[in-house]
Order: C-alpha cells, then sequence, then structure tokens
C-alpha cells in the first residue's frame, strides 16, 4: 500500500531549512535531500484537496477509469472540469496521466498514485 504524505510548513521555516541546507553544503557537509509536497497552511490544502477532487481521486484509485471522459462519466460531471481537476492533482502528484491508444486515437487514463493520503503538520 503507497501512502502519500502531505505536509504542512510555514514558509518562513521552510525558508530557514533551506537555508542551513544552504550553509552545510557550502561547509562540505552532506545533506539529505528534502522529499515530499508541503503547503504553507491547512488552508492551502484545503483550497487544492476540495471534496470534489477527493472524490475525484477515490474515483480514479478505486473504479481506475480508462480515460478523462470516462472518469467525467462516472462522475456525472463535465469533462472540462474534471480535466482542469485532473491536471490539478497530476501537478500534486496525487495523480498521473498514461497516455493510451483507444478506439479513437490517443486518450490520457488516469492513474492514482497512492492508495491513502496522511496530513502531516511540521
Amino acid at each position: 500500500m503507497k501512502t502519500k504524505t502531505i505536509r504542512i510548513k510555514a514558509r518562513s521555516e521552510l525558508a530557514a531549512d533551506l537555508l542551513d541546507s544552504a550553509r552545510k553544503i557550502d561547509r562540505g557537509e552532506k545533506v539529505k535531500p528534502v522529499r515530499g509536497d508541503y503547503f504553507e497552511s491547512l488552508d492551502a490544502v484545503r483550497t487544492v484537496l476540495t471534496p470534489r477532487r477527493l472524490e475525484l481521486w477515490q474515483t480514479v484509485r478505486d473504479r481506475k477509469p480508462g480515460s478523462i471522459s470516462e472518469l467525467a462519466a462516472m462522475l456525472g460531471r463535465d469533462f472540462k472540469s474534471v480535466h482542469q481537476d485532473v491536471s490539478l492533482l497530476v501537478i500534486v502528484g496525487i495523480v498521473a496521466l498514461r497516455e493510451t491508444r483507444g478506439k479513437h486515437g490517443r486518450r490520457l487514463e488516469p492513474r492514482s498514485l497512492a492508495d491513502t493520503l496522511t496530513l502531516e503538520v511540521a
């Protein structure tokens, strides 16, 4: 089971961590790479991960639609808004798009990159 962790960390803390890492590099010390997705506040997370987008992600994860059109039909939503939401979830790293060939040419197949999402306040 793959878990995606979304972290909340103030911009000032993130900047301080980056500055500390830069100083260590200047001194020749090894620095662990920082991995993960950070948001500045819980409000920022809520702006991106709305209930409709979470429903979309869960549908991709559980029902594995073959295309964005199929996903839109499953959700009872229009293609354009579903495509926009999928594109945003791709940027966040929760969904990936795989190019496949269908009966009518190229199509983008959405795939979930995680089985569960966790929220961590740093």
